[in-house]
């Protein structure tokens, strides 16, 4: 996550595999899951590794990075975030790989404006307390930021649930088994419950989403086995496989394992480590 304070820069993700994008004050950025990425004031400016310039005690203490080289002032609030369940690491697989919410575009989200003027505020005032302020405004910004995504997608956005959630039927459907992992769910009485044909909204739902219907109950239904894993370590396997629809154990453990790999129980091991 990156906030342009003021000044201007290009900032290029992953190396040369996507355009440089050109930043200006009050743009914000976020970066899912970036294999690498370079912020310079030109893109003939050759590249310094961060560690020449700070050190990661510094910015921890302060969330700013510093450097004067000589020529025009730019000023960046930069922070991180670290998915901790099975959940956040798939939205962060299912986002695109830069978020860009421009400055000049924030008109109309007063929320997320205010959110940055906080933030911004306290790492100049750098009082007691400061840097715990501006991490939980940065979730904040986070979900302001994933508001915006959705309510504006993009027509090069590759498919995925985050793009269903703008479409008011598609968003009600994934909410029905969000919430009832464990009911057998059919395509017919999920289109029968938002006002759709069966065919048209299987043929929307694949369309937004990427996958069917029932592909996506599926792997909600192991996302979620996974995270009653992590936070319930006593509940038996069979018990885990009931909860989230399955009659027997054998069952859940062969979808399980074509979804993620491993069987569940390997998984659970794993989270022990």
């Amino acid at each position: 996550m990156t906030f342009i304070n003021c000044g201007s820069c290009f900032l290029s993700v992953n190396g040369d595999h996507h355009e440089p994008v050109p930043l200006v004050a009050g743009d914000f950025v976020f970066l899912p899951a970036p294999q690498s990425y370079s912020l310079r004031d030109s893109l003939g400016t050759p590249l310094r590794s961060v560690l020449e310039i700070s050190t990661p005690e510094a910015f921890w203490q302060s969330r700013l990075i510093r450097y004067d080289g000589g020529g025009a002032s730019t000023s960046l609030i930069a922070g991180c975030f670290n998915f901790a369940t099975p959940v956040g690491n798939w939205l962060s697989n299912d986002l695109p790989p830069i978020i860009h919410v421009r400055g000049s575009d924030l008109h109309h989200t007063s929320g997320f404006q205010s959110a940055l003027q906080l933030i911004v505020a306290e790492t100049v005032q750098d009082s007691p307390g400061s840097t715990v302020i501006v991490d939980r405004l940065a979730e904040v910004l986070f979900i302001q930021a994933m508001r915006l995504r959705i309510n504006t997608p993009s027509t090069e956005e590759r498919p995925s649930w985050l793009q269903a959630l703008a479409d008011p039927r598609l968003s009600a459907a994934l909410r029905l088994m969000h919430a009832e992992p464990s009911r057998s769910w059919t395509v017919t009485e999920l289109a029968h419950r938002v006002c759709m044909s069966r065919s048209a909204f299987a043929a929307r739902f694949r369309k937004l989403v990427g996958v069917t219907p029932l592909e996506h109950l599926t792997r909600w239904r192991m996302v979620y086995a996974t995270e009653l894993m992590r936070d319930k370590p006593s509940l038996k396997i069979a018990v885990i496989a009931s909860m989230v629809g399955y009659e027997s154990e054998s069952a859940f453990g062969k979808i399980f394992r074509r979804v993620l790999g491993v069987s569940p129980a390997v998984y659970r091991k794993s989270l022990m480590f």
